[in-house]
């Protein structure tokens, strides 16, 4: 016999991972006989889950602006969300205007003296720092009355040693950009090949399975990511991968989402549909 198994955002059983569901059998029992088997028929699950968060201690920077008094350091913290390498350059302009570090230019853009770009031809992010000079260019204007420097100096950017952001943008953390003073431009590429999100597959574990091939023996299946940011991952498996039940009586199921290093995720959405077919063993 087989049963049809369907959880949705009514199963959730983990209000602040939402990432945990749980399925209550009716009357309060299910016999599992040996023998018995269950597969993945279909998951949709929306891509809800930060690739920036305190969970991944990726938050903090700094930059080292130079200006007539010396150095002062802007400590920026990103705040909670999925972010792209421009989205972190956005913020950065918006920190560097709220710090009164920019100047405009005779169009009226903002020009700020650190940017972050991809540089698609090298699989890498771009560093860029602007040597910031000793007076107003020409054309220019500083509503913000920036200070100069007595000379042309260069920004520095500086991930903590206590910050993971150097994964996301493949840069040293621990180590300012450029290493010295100096008075010229400065680009460095990631010396690391840059991991925009912490999560690239998913590994659905249920308490019922007997998976005794894999460390945890509840590994269900997996699934990679096959959206962006906001839109539903589906997974349908183009063929059947049955696992083995653990024989007994169960008043519930339990089924979890982690990434792929058996790390919680933690998801903002919970508008899941979960359907798993359990084909019961023939009782003895």
């Amino acid at each position: 016999m087989s049963l049809s198994l369907v959880l949705n955002s009514s199963n959730v059983s983990n209000t602040n991972t939402k990432s945990e569901f749980t399925y209550s059998f009716i009357q309060g029992a299910l016999e599992v006989p040996p023998n018995s088997l269950m597969t993945i028929s279909n998951i949709t699950i929306p891509y809800s889950f930060f690739n920036v968060t305190s969970q991944y201690a990726n938050q903090r920077f700094n930059v080292i602006m130079p200006t007539s008094a010396g150095f002062t350091t802007l400590q920026i913290t990103i705040p909670a969300g999925f972010y792209s390498v421009d989205d972190i350059n956005n913020y950065l302009l918006t920190q560097f205007i709220a710090n009164n570090f920019y100047l405009l230019d005779s169009a009226g853009n903002y020009v700020v003296y650190v940017s972050l770009s991809y540089n698609t031809t090298y699989y890498a992010v771009q560093l860029n720092c602007f040597a910031v000079p000793t007076s107003l260019p020409a054309g220019y204007t500083n509503p913000a009355a920036m200070t100069f420097p007595a000379s042309a100096t260069t920004p520095q950017f500086f991930i903590p040693s206590t910050s993971t952001l150097n994964v996301l943008l493949g840069l040293n953390n621990n180590q300012n950009y450029p290493t010295v003073v100096q008075a010229t431009n400065f680009s460095q590429l990631s010396t690391t090949t840059p991991v925009g999100s912490n999560i690239n597959n998913i590994i659905v574990r249920c308490n019922l399975i007997d998976n005794n091939c894999s460390m945890p023996s509840d590994v269900l299946g997996s699934f990679p990511i096959n959206s962006s940011f906001g839109s539903n991952i589906n997974y349908e498996p183009a063929f059947e991968i049955k696992l083995k039940v653990k024989s007994g009586r169960y008043d519930k199921m339990v089924i979890n989402f982690t990434d792929q290093n058996f790390n919680t995720i933690n998801s903002l959405d919970s508008n899941v549909l979960i359907t798993l077919l359990l084909t019961l063993g023939k009782k003895e």
